[in-house]
This record gives structure tokens, C-alpha cells and sequence, in this order.
């Protein structure tokens, strides 16, 4: 059910799931019409309820606090220790957020990407709270919830100088201790009405706002090096007339700068990504240009991930810091068409992406066996600066590319044997970004494996599936018609560019229709995250006799990387394969080599049992 296409869509897909459960359709839709009414009157009523709590509030002297909560987190009394008894208790009015009138205040006013249904709810109720008098704020989250790591700092700062309140609750929460600390916040909230004479709070019109897509010729672009492949993405801006500037790869610096300015909750592709540009603004001597002369660019989404919320969140944290950068976004839901940059850069921006991929297919393939160390690595710079370069000159290289496989080939030991090969797939920063995963490749070269990570490529030709799915439901012919032939033009510079490297490398990828066949029987396609893509691949891998074992990756709290975790298991027992899921958070931790030791001596085992019973 996707509540986000109105009520016909969502009748429909009960109507579906009556039928499945032995009713008819027509009763289905009987059924889902009368829940909806009666949850249309349920709304009205809570508003109704909150109308008179404020109007109580207002003829006297109480003070009424919001709670800042999802619902199913504020109505279970038993999930929040009783907070509503307990307030009422110490003198004020508990006023849950489903009870004001959201709907009076414009949202976007706020933020002009609020893109969850609660993030909006959060914004209306403290804003609301921000300009009465004699209403505070106080809340309720949990532990681990990725959303609001986000969605509390817009909540704090339309809140200004009020105090806020907040409790994170999880299964370990003592009642002793939210009394304590709701007895300090209703002290800390009586305090200030007494004392403070109320000011409205700050115009916050303006704190989160991202720039449109359109790159500014007079400006520097700056591309945080998430993977080899911005290389490529820099050149094809370039060739293009954008001054583009690809940033140095992260290192600690990044997580030192970042870490000062974020509550630790954010996920790590974030701070990871805002450290990049925190680096250039610290170290701005060491380039021709200033902070003054550049922009940002940051690609982006509008929803499930926490990924929309990147640029508006690092411009405002950056312009704190006196580092006023504009970021450009361009969205997954636009399947990155936004750039305005044009079919040709789109094309050889394109044709560079996936060579990198193979490039690098190339790189884990070799390395494992090569005859002189570091020797691989040395030939995979050389080969990734000579692609960049002919992609900013525009020039042909799949002659180029199919020399580079030689010379790859020619760095192998023959009588080195093959090792155990693992897939590695899950969130497509961490996956790709060397420094946040802790060269998860490496250390698995290390543990006697040889690895191959999902390619880059695979989002991008998810996005464009997407995008012509929407057009589809949307009824919007000219989407899906553009999209289709994007689609076609995608696959064939694909194969245009793969055949350079069929002498070393498997070059077959699942299609995104064969991906999606094998997640849909464990998650709705509908979901629309990474989650579908990991379940899928990992399915293919799992079921592939070249493929020894998966490995997803995630960052700590990720929610589609916890949704593949915790299916995972079931794919391990089901296909006899072992799965496992390592979790960064960006700190120097032994657990995950630990699990990957225990993986590879159990893929070890595996194989040696497979060889004798084969003899």
C-alpha cells in the first residue's frame, strides 16, 4: 500500500488483498471506502479534540505541551512509559501532535523537500508550538530512527530559542528516569513563560532551500569523490563547458571536521559527503580558487533514504560554519535528467560510468594474483586518469579499453588458483566509497576471497525503470516514451562499452526486470529502495555456482539495509550459501573483520567440502 497515491490507488490494492483472502473485489472496495471514511472522521475528531484542549489552555494560565511524535509511538502507553499521565501529573496539558490543526501551516515555508508524511507533521506541530505563548514542544523518539536524525533539526531550529524537550525511548527505558527529566522539562518550560517576555521566533523561510539544478558557468563545481566514477562524472561536465573539480578522496579529516557539527545520528555517506566540502573550505589555500568562487553538487531523491535530505541539511550546516555554498541537486526521481547539461553529456557521461565499472571488475579480478604487489592498483590510476582525460577531450576509448584489459591480464600469475568469489552489495555510498567501508575489497583479498561489488551502473538503470514506471502510472505518454528511449539508448553504449572487457571479466549483469523478478517474492517492488536491488542481486548471487557467498553493507541505522539484514538469514538457509550484513558507523571497530574472518573460514570450509564430495 503506498499511501502517498491517494485514496484510489489505495483502494485498489485492498480491493486486491480482499480478493486474495477469498472476498470479492467488490467487497474489497466496499470494505476500504468505509475504512477510510471512518478514518477521514477519526482525523476530524482528534482536531476537534485538540480545538478544545488549546481553547482550555488559552482561557487560563496552563501551559500545553506537543508531543513530537509518531502516532503509534504517542498512543501506546505502554511503548512511551505512560508520558501523557505522567505530564498531566506535573501540571500541564499533553496535547499530541494528530490533535492541532497541521494543516494551517504551509510546510514548505520550512523546507521545500519534506518528502515524509511525519517530517511534515513534525514541521506544522513546531511551528504551531513556536508561535504560541503557551505552547512547548517535547519529542519522542527512539532509538535508531534514521529520520529523525534529520527531521529534529528542522523541528529545533523553527523552535528558536524555546526550550525543547526529548526523550529517545527504546526497550531499555527506565520509568524512574523519564520522570526525572519530565519533572526538569516542566520545571525548565514554567521557568521561561514567567520569566521571558515571547518573541516569535526567527524567519526560517530561507534555512533550507536547495539551488536549482542548473550548474553556473561562472562558478567552480565541486564533486565529492564518492567512488572512482566521479572522475568520470567531472570529465563529462567538463567536456561539456562546467567547471567541474572532482574533491580529493576521504580520509579521517573528513569524519573530524563533520563530527563537529552533527549529533552522531546522521548516517555516515552523510557526514562522510559533508566532510568533502568542510575539507575544501579548511584547506581553500591549497587550491587557484576560493570558497567564494564555487558551488556544490550533490545528487539527491525524494524519499525512502535519508539521501533527499543531504544538500538542504549541508548548506545550512555549512553556511553556520561561514562556508556559504550553494549545492546543485539532481534527483533519482528525474533519473538525474535535471542537470540541463543535455542527451550528449548524458550519453558520455554514461559510456565513462560504466567503464569505471569494468575498470574496476578489472582491478578486483587481477589484484588477488598478481605477480608483483601494488602493481594493479598502480595500472587502475593510470588507466582511470588516461579514461578522464579522453572523456573531457571527448575522444573514443573503447580502443584504449580493450588494450587495458590486456595489460590487465598480463598482470596475473597463472599459477595462482582461483579463490572463493563473494558479492558484495547494499547502500550504494557505502558499497562504493573505499574510506567509509574501510576497503572492504582489500580485506577481503586479505582473507584468501576474491570479491566483485554491484556497479554503479545498476542504480542508474534502476532509476530510468523507475522513472518509466511512473510515467506509466501516471498516464504521462511523453515520460514513457522518453523513458523507453533512454532505456535503449542506456543499453547499447552499454554493450558498446562491455565488450571491451569479455577477455577478463564476466560481463554479464542481471537485467533490472530479473533483479526485481527475484526480490518481488520477499518485497513489493513498491518499496522503491535500495532494499529490492540488494534482496535481488543477492538472490542471483546466492543461486550463481561461481558465487561462494554475499555480503551486504549498510550504514548504522540505514532502514532498507536493515530490511535486507534481517531477510537475509532466510536466503542463507534457503540456498546453503552463508549471507552476512557489516554495519559502519565510521569508527574503528574490529567487529566487522571479525565476522568477515568467521565468513571467509566458513566459505573455506564450504569449498573444500564441495571438492571432496566432487571427487
Amino acid at each position: 500500500m503506498d499511501l502517498s497515491r491517494g485514496d484510489s490507488d489505495l483502494i485498489g490494492n485492498l480491493a486486491e488483498a480482499a480478493a486474495q483472502m477469498g472476498f470479492t473485489k467488490r467487497q474489497g472496495r466496499a470494505a476500504a471506502m468505509a475504512g477510510i471514511e471512518a478514518q477521514r472522521e477519526f482525523e476530524a475528531a482528534l482536531v476537534e479534540r485538540g480545538r478544545e484542549l488549546l481553547q482550555r489552555i488559552h482561557q487560563g494560565s496552563q501551559l500545553g505541551v506537543v508531543i513530537l511524535s509518531r502516532s503509534y509511538m504517542f498512543q501506546d502507553s505502554g511503548a512511551n512509559l505512560g508520558i501523557a499521565e505522567k505530564l498531566a501529573q506535573l501540571g500541564v496539558v499533553p496535547i499530541p501532535l494528530d490533535f492541532l490543526p497541521l494543516d494551517s501551516v504551509d510546510v514548505r515555508e520550512y523546507s521545500d523537500r519534506p518528502y515524509w508524511l511525519s517530517e511534515s507533521k513534525h514541521i506544522a506541530g513546531a511551528a504551531l508550538a513556536a508561535r504560541d505563548p503557551q505552547l512547548y514542544g517535547l519529542v519522542l523518539t527512539n532509538f535508531g530512527c534514521g529520520p529523525n536524525s534529520f527531521v529534529l533539526n528542522i523541528v529545533q531550529d523553527i523552535m528558536g530559542s524555546k526550550p525543547l524537550g526529548q526523550l529517545e525511548i527504546d526497550e531499555h527505558a527506565a520509568e524512574a528516569g523519564i520522570v526525572t527529566r519530565l519533572e526538569a522539562f516542566v520545571d525548565t518550560i514554567t521557568q521561561h513563560a514567567r520569566s521571558k517576555p515571547y518573541g516569535l521566533p526567527v524567519d526560517l523561510r530561507d534555512i533550507r532551500r536547495t539551488a536549482v539544478t542548473s550548474v553556473n558557468p561562472n562558478k567552480v563545481v565541486l564533486i565529492p569523490r564518492m567512488a572512482p566514477h566521479a572522475d568520470a562524472l567531472g570529465a563529462a561536465m567538463q567536456a561539456f563547458g562546467v567547471k567541474a573539480v572532482v574533491l580529493p578522496e576521504a580520509d579521517e579529516r573528513n569524519l573530524l571536521h563533520s563530527n563537529r557539527v552533527t549529533s552522531g545520528k546522521e548516517c555516515l555517506p552523510y557526514r562522510v559527503s559533508l566532510g568533502d566540502f568542510m575539507r575544501f573550505f579548511h584547506e581553500a589555500d591549497s587550491y587557484d580558487f576560493g570558497p567564494e568562487d564555487v558551488e556544490g553538487f550533490m545528487a539527491s531523491a525524494f524519499g525512502p533514504c535519508r539521501f533527499g535530505k543531504y544538500a538542504v541539511e549541508q548548506a545550512r550546516i555549512l553556511r553556520e560554519i561561514g562556508f556559504d555554498l550553494k549545492i546543485r541537486t539532481t534527483v533519482s526521481n528525474n533519473a538525474y535528467r535535471d542537470l540541463n547539461l543535455g542527451t550528449d553529456f548524458e550519453r558520455l557521461a554514461w559510456r565513462g560510468i560504466v567503464a569505471v565499472d569494468y575498470l574496476e571488475k578489472l582491478l578486483w579480478r587481477t589484484r588477488p594474483y598478481e605477480k608483483s604487489a601494488g602493481a594493479t592498483d598502480a595500472l587502475f590510476s593510470e588507466c582511470l586518469s588516461t579514461l578522464a582525460d579522453r572523456i573531457r577531450r571527448r575522444e573514443e576509448f573503447d580502443g584504449y579499453l580493450r588494450e587495458t584489459t590486456a595489460k590487465f591480464k598480463s598482470l596475473i600469475d597463472s599459477n595462482e588458483p582461483r579463490r572463493p568469489i563473494v558479492g558484495i552489495n547494499g547502500e550504494i555510498y557505502l558499497r562504493s566509497n573505499r574510506f567509509s567501508n574501510r576497503d572492504l575489497v582489500k580485506e577481503c583479498e586479505k582473507a584468501g576471497l576474491e570479491a566483485t561489488v554491484s556497479p554503479m551502473s545498476e542504480w542508474l538503470k534502476y532509476i530510468t525503470h523507475r522513472n518509466i514506471e511512473d510515467g506509466v502510472r501516471d498516464r504521462k505518454l511523453r515520460k514513457v516514451v522518453t523513458g523507453y528511449l533512454r532505456r535503449f539508448q542506456l543499453q547499447r553504449d552499454e554493450r558498446s562499452v562491455v565488450s571491451n572487457f569479455n577477455h577478463l571479466v564476466d560481463t554479464r549483469e542481471p537485467s533490472i526486470k530479473e533483479i526485481l523478478s527475484l526480490s518481488s517474492q520477499h518485497l513489493s517492488p513498491k518499496c522503491g529502495s535500495e532494499a529490492v536491488l540488494s534482496i535481488g542481486v543477492g538472490i542471483e548471487w546466492m543461486e550463481a555456482p561461481g558465487i561462494a557467498g554475499v555480503i551486504s553493507v549498510m550504514p548504522h541505522g540505514c532502514m532498507p539495509g536493515g530490511i535486507v539484514a534481517a531477510m537475509s538469514e532466510r536466503f542463507s538457509r534457503i540456498h546453503g550459501k552463508p549471507w552476512i550484513n557489516l554495519t559502519y558507523d565510521g569508527f574503528l571497530e574490529t567487529n566487522n573483520l571479525s565476522k568477515l574472518s568467521n565468513f571467509a573460514e566458513i566459505i573455506r570450509f564450504c569449498t573444500k567440502q564441495t571438492a571432496a564430495t566432487t571427487h
